[in-house]
């Protein structure tokens, strides 16, 4: 008999490939939801949060294995970032831990959480990892730290694609920068096999998409270019025109209200040398290997924003 997960955010980006991943591999689904969802097959939804004791009792019903993605990578405050990345994560394992199945719970990170002073964003991801790591909780449990996530229906690879019809584009100075990639396809099938492997409990696993050494802000953007048939300038910009602009953004948000993506710790984030896995990725999970280098998988991207009528 298959198994039946457990998932919050579903219906954002990362959960919803998560989502088609598990129900195109036979696995029956409790999903969380804040709004009402249109009925599917194997997924029963959920409607309220992971605050709601009732809700939360009915998300863990007979489930083999909790995946919390929910979260948020833009937020104006600490303590919204606290809220949305490291308290549910305290509930979902105290839930767990009273759950008479004793579910595997895997937790959806990042990998800035290694660096957990660099910004809010960060802070709160490290404190949901701690709450697993740290507590006595007595569960199974695995981190999950993707870098840079990217593929089908996400809004931000949009805009980049966006801005190199402009024919410009812009990083930060420093030519130590790394980061790594992996196409959010390549993720959600690692986390489908961990799901069902004893030797990742009590660990935190790193996943790119095999190339060792990441890419620099100008191979990524070059890349993107090439499959736009595009030559955009590259500028670079020392880190305090960038802390500037952050800053301001800052500003606006507390008069205008609005949530930035590019705040003065974002910033941080964007300069910090070494965003790139530590570990080999084909050596992290038996039985995946990425599938997706990065050209082959912003290829894929585009044609879908082309054929969904987003460019």
């Amino acid at each position: 008999m298959k198994k039946r997960i457990a998932l919050t955010g579903a219906t954002g980006f990362i959960g919803g490939h998560l989502l088609e991943e598990l129900l195109s591999n036979g696995y029956y689904v409790n999903a969380i939801t804040r709004k009402p969802q249109q009925a599917r097959k194997n997924v029963r939804w959920i409607e309220g949060n992971i605050e709601n004791k009732e809700a939360l009792s009915k998300l863990l019903e007979e489930v083999d294995v909790v995946i919390n993605v929910a979260g948020l990578v833009k937020a104006k405050t600490q303590r919204e970032f606290i809220a949305a990345n490291s308290h549910p994560v305290l509930n979902l394992a105290n839930a767990v831990k009273a759950s008479h199945k004793n579910p595997h719970f895997i937790q959806v990170s990042s990998l800035v959480a290694r660096k957990k002073n660099i910004s809010n964003y960060a802070t709160s991801k490290h404190q949901g990892e701690m709450h697993l790591k740290n507590n006595n909780l007595g569960i199974k449990w695995t981190i999950v730290r993707p870098p840079g996530v990217y593929g089908p229906n996400d809004n931000e690879t949009l805009k980049i694609f966006r801005a190199l019809s402009w024919r410009i584009t812009f990083s930060p100075s420093n030519s130590a920068f790394r980061v790594s990639w992996i196409h959010v396809e390549d993720l959600v099938k690692a986390i489908s096999c961990l799901m069902e492997n004893s030797e990742y409990y009590n660990k935190t696993v790193e996943l790119d998409d095999g190339n060792k050494n990441g890419y620099s802000y100008k191979e990524f953007y070059n890349t993107a270019a090439k499959i736009l048939t595009l030559k955009p300038l590259h500028i670079t910009l020392p880190k305090f025109i960038l802390k500037i602009l952050g800053h301001t953004n800052d500003l606006l948000s507390s008069i205008i209200g609005y949530t930035p993506m590019v705040s003065a710790m974002k910033v941080n984030e964007m300069c910090h040398p070494d965003w790139v896995c530590q570990n080999n990725a084909e050596e992290q999970v038996t039985g995946w290997s990425p599938k997706y280098n990065l050209e082959k998988g912003l290829k894929e991207t585009l044609d879908w924003y082309k054929k969904n009528g987003y460019m």
